[in-house]
């Protein structure tokens, strides 16, 4: 199905019972308001919490990364590594401060139950020749998805996503079971979440969805994966499935 097919979802109950909750976890009104009087010159609303956040360094390529850089698709930058990084850590640390209660919430009984498996960077532009990501399912058993730069030109670049997932807090049961398979969706069980500057949208990695081509303008996401810490429970795998 096109993402022109798919209807768009704003409202946040309804996402939720479709298994994906969306949060403000930056605010670009108040950094907005630092950026003006920082930059006199450019006192615009903001279009991106990279330099606010000491992060734009993620967005460099590097000399291991650079023959792959040919704007044929989206930027990636694997950040896993560099999560010890004070402004990482911050980072990581500001998010995970944001988004526990969300995770606690529909999610898991005990913040203990995940631990962070991967961080990294994607960025994508009208200069590539495939701004997409094509339907997929993420290695991770909960997926937590930040956008933290997105031109006011951005066209397109939703995150479209099949079927539904049943989460903790749609259930009877307060212990929350690892994601089903979802059967083939209709084409009400297909919807599009538009990717708002400072929110993350969460979900369960086995949830499947897609990014639509991006048209105009550019953004930037930094995607944090969780697993389950007991084995026996996570059905994550290290590789992203592709449809």
């Amino acid at each position: 199905m096109s993402a022109l097919a798919a209807r768009m979802i704003d409202e946040d109950a309804v996402l939720i019972a479709k298994g994906v909750v969306r949060h403000q976890v930056f605010d670009p009104s108040e950094y907005s308001k630092g950026a003006a009087s920082s930059n006199p010159a450019s006192p615009g609303p903001i279009t991106s919490f990279l330099p606010s956040l000491g992060l734009l360094s993620i967005k460099e390529v590097s000399p291991f990364n650079q023959s792959l850089e040919d704007n044929e698709y989206a930027y990636y930058k694997n950040l896993l590594e560099d999560k010890d990084t004070p402004e990482m850590k911050k980072f990581i640390t500001q998010v995970l401060s944001s988004c526990t209660p969300l995770l606690l919430e529909h999610f898991v009984n005990s913040i203990d139950e995940i631990k962070l498996d991967d961080v990294f960077c994607i960025s994508y532009n009208s200069s590539q020749h495939d701004s997409r990501c094509a339907k997929h399912q993420d290695p991770s058993d909960i997926t937590v998805n930040i956008c933290l730069e997105r031109t006011e030109d951005l066209g397109g670049s939703q995150i479209m996503f099949h079927g539904t997932k049943q989460l903790k807090s749609s259930t009877s049961s307060s212990t929350p079971s690892t994601p089903s398979t979802p059967s083939t969706p209709t084409e009400e069980e297909v919807f599009l979440v538009d990717t708002r500057l400072g929110c993350c949208t969460i979900h369960y990695g086995a949830h499947p969805h897609e990014t639509s081509v991006l048209t105009s303008g550019e953004r930037t996401n930094i995607v944090l994966t969780f697993v389950y810490a007991d084995q026996n429970k996570s059905g994550a795998d290290r590789t992203c499935y592709a449809y």
